[in-house]
């Protein structure tokens, strides 16, 4: 018999409220433009900040890995 676990409160609204999905799209703009990773940067609460802010993800990506000057 499969054992059920108990989700949080936490867990529960990061899922519903597209945080989860926010965050993943964060990591696919960051690997496209060859950046680091997303967990190195920042952690779930200053990206949950972008998130409240309405910033899009194309633009957290950026400000995080900005493009390297061509000289």
């Amino acid at each position: 018999m499969k054992l059920f676990h108990k989700t949080s409160a936490l867990s529960f609204y990061l899922i519903h409220s597209g945080f989860l999905s926010f965050k993943t799209r964060v990591k696919e703009e960051l690997d496209s433009m060859g950046g680091d990773n997303l967990d190195d940067l920042l952690d779930d609460d200053s990206l949950h900040a972008y998130y409240r802010n309405g910033d899009s993800p194309s633009y957290v990506a950026a400000s995080l890995c900005p493009p390297a000057d061509e000289d």
